[in-house]
C-alpha cells in the first residue's frame, strides 16, 4: 500500500469501505476482513499491532451496543434461548445474526479506514484529500486539530499530576466535581488562547488561507490497475452478497 499513489489509495480504500457497508451477508463481510488483513500483511504492517488497532475498542463497543438487538422485543424471530416465559423474553436467531453482522461491518470499516494513516504520511493524506477537492480551510483545521490535540492532552496530564501532587487526602465526590469543573474551564481558556496565538503566528508568517503542498505525486499504471482491481473486487463481492453469483 505504501507504493500506491495517495489519492488512488484513499479512493480505493473508500470504495472497499463502501462495499463493506453495503454488504449484508456475514460471509461477505468476513471476506472483506480477510482482504484488509491481506493488504496489511503485504504492506509489512505487524499483524498483531494491526489487530490491536482494529479490533480492541471500536468493534467491541459496537458489539456491546448491539446487545439489545438480540432480544425478541427488539428483533422478533425464532427463539434460540428463552430467558423468561411470562413476560416472554428470549434471544432470537435473527437478532443474533443482526448483531454479528453489525459488529463485523464496523470492524471491517475500521480495518480499511486505519490502513490509510498506517501506510501514508499525514502530510500526504492532506495533500491527497486537498487534490480530491476538499476545501483548504477544512484541511487547515484538521491539521491544527491533529497536531495540537497531543499538546492539549499533555497539558491535561500536567494539570492532573500537579493537582495530585498537592493533595494530601482523598477528595470527596463533590470536591472532585468542583475541581474537575475548574480544570475543564482552565482547559477551555488555554485552548482558546492557544488558537488565537497560533492564528496570529500564521498570519505573521504570511498565511493567506491557501495551502502550499510540497508533494507532487504522479499517478502511474500500477495505481490505475489497483483502482480497477478494487472496483471489480467490490462489484463481485456485492453480487455474491446479493446472491447473483
Amino acid at each position: 500500500m505504501q507504493n500506491i499513489e495517495s489519492r488512488i489509495k484513499i479512493i480505493s480504500l473508500v470504495i472497499l469501505l463502501i462495499g463493506a457497508v453495503m454488504s449484508k451477508n456475514i460471509i461477505t463481510l468476513i471476506i472483506f476482513n480477510i482482504i484488509a488483513l491481506l493488504l496489511a500483511y503485504l504492506s509489512n504492517i505487524p499483524i498483531k499491532y494491526y489487530l490491536k488497532r482494529v479490533y480492541i475498542f471500536i468493534p467491541i463497543f459496537a458489539g456491546i451496543i448491539s446487545i439489545p438487538v438480540i432480544f425478541n422485543f427488539v428483533t422478533p424471530g425464532h427463539d434460540i434461548l428463552v430467558i423468561l416465559n411470562n413476560p416472554h423474553i428470549s434471544i432470537t436467531y435473527e437478532g443474533v445474526i443482526y448483531a454479528i453482522t453489525f459488529t463485523l461491518r464496523v470492524a471491517t470499516c475500521v480495518s480499511y479506514a486505519i490502513l490509510i494513516p498506517m501506510t501514508t504520511q499525514w502530510n500526504k493524506v492532506t495533500y491527497a484529500i486537498g487534490k480530491l477537492g476538499v476545501p483548504d480551510i477544512v484541511i487547515t483545521i484538521t491539521n491544527l486539530a491533529y497536531r495540537y490535540i497531543f499538546l492539549l492532552l499533555n497539558f491535561v496530564l500536567d494539570m492532573m499530576s500537579s493537582r495530585k501532587s498537592r493533595s494530601i487526602r482523598k477528595l470527596g465526590m463533590l470536591e472532585s466535581w468542583i475541581l474537575g469543573g475548574k480544570a475543564i474551564g482552565a482547559l477551555f481558556i488555554k485552548t482558546y488562547e492557544m488558537g488565537e496565538d497560533t492564528y496570529y503566528a500564521m498570519l505573521s508568517r504570511g498565511y493567506t488561507g491557501e495551502i502550499k503542498y510540497i508533494y507532487n505525486e504522479k499517478i502511474t499504471i500500477k495505481d490505475i490497475l489497483f483502482l480497477i482491481f478494487s472496483i471489480i473486487l467490490v462489484v463481485l463481492l456485492l453480487l455474491f452478497d446479493r446472491g447473483i453469483l
